[in-house]
């Protein structure tokens, strides 16, 4: 049976995996994960790439980055011909270090990087090796926490949660931990993000695929058309607090930014964030 074609463009935004031959261990080591890690640093630059998120497992990595000047394979080719190279001679050994063929996702849709992003953070704690994401230190997790931008572009991904920085850093803490009772499995897909492209099988896929807006989500909320038109007047009536808190609930899992949600309300992404937050402190 052929192999499927890979999907690439310039700007691609791809979820790349890429797995030891035989499933053998291509990081043996702390030394291992650190030499991909300033591989990226050196080669990023030259290879034109941006680079939203990573994490080294064992056996396999997986990377979440964006071309621009360079097509995918030429990156992929420089990164783990490098890798394999410094490989066989740190551990005196020869061979095919790589399966014979990376697995490229195309990522149609940018609402998902966040949950791309989970996902890889969230590989070490599904295997055992850690109890939390930022216990993993082989992971590009830290860079989120941190707000550095020194090698991960987390702009991107952190504007999907909110426009203030501050405030998306307190939402990626409070999220990236999360795991959703329908598992999704951002792994067997040609694409990401288009309904024809892709066969990621999940219970959950019409919440995904289907946003509500953010006015169906208004009257979901369980206000009357009366208050409604409070809400979106920016009423402070004590009243309306328990309908803004589900709106404001039910937006943010729908994937829309603070920003977005407060503008409904009359109220900024800041403020909605920290009733959210008053709310589950009770």
């Amino acid at each position: 049976m052929g192999r499927n074609p890979r999907i690439e463009y310039d700007g691609g935004i791809y979820h790349v995996i890429s797995r030891g031959n035989n499933r053998e261990y291509i990081f043996k080591g702390s030394l291992d994960k650190q030499f991909f890690i300033d591989q990226l640093k050196e080669q990023k630059n030259p290879l034109g790439f941006k680079l939203f998120g990573y994490v080294f497992m064992d056996n396999h990595y997986h990377l979440l980055l964006q071309t621009t000047n360079k097509p995918l394979h030429t990156i992929m080719h420089k990164l783990n011909s490098k890798y394999s190279k410094y490989f066989n001679k740190q551990h005196s050994r020869s061979g095919h270090v790589f399966e014979g063929r990376y697995k490229a996702i195309l990522v149609l849709d940018e609402r998902y990087l966040f949950e791309l992003v989970r996902y890889l953070h969230q590989n070490p704690v599904q295997a055992k090796m850690c109890s939390t994401v930022n216990e993993y230190p082989w992971s590009s997790d830290v860079f989120y926490r941190n707000n550095d931008e020194s090698l991960v572009d987390i702009g991107l991904v952190l504007d999907i949660l909110s426009k203030v920085r501050s405030v998306a850093i307190k939402m990626y803490i409070q999220c990236i931990d999360q795991v959703s009772d329908d598992t999704v499995n951002y792994e067997t897909a040609i694409a990401i993000g288009d309904d024809e492209a892709e066969p990621v099988s999940s219970p959950s896929r019409e919440k995904c695929d289907v946003r509500r807006t953010l006015a169906e989500l208004l009257l979901l909320s369980g206000a009357n058309p009366q208050d409604v038109l409070l809400l979106k007047q920016g009423s402070k009536k004590r009243c309306l607090t328990p309908y803004k808190i589900k709106f404001i609930q039910s937006s943010m899992e729908e994937k829309y930014t603070l920003s977005e949600i407060g503008r409904v309300i009359g109220i900024s992404g800041q403020a909605a964030y920290d009733l959210v937050m008053r709310y589950q402190l009770k």
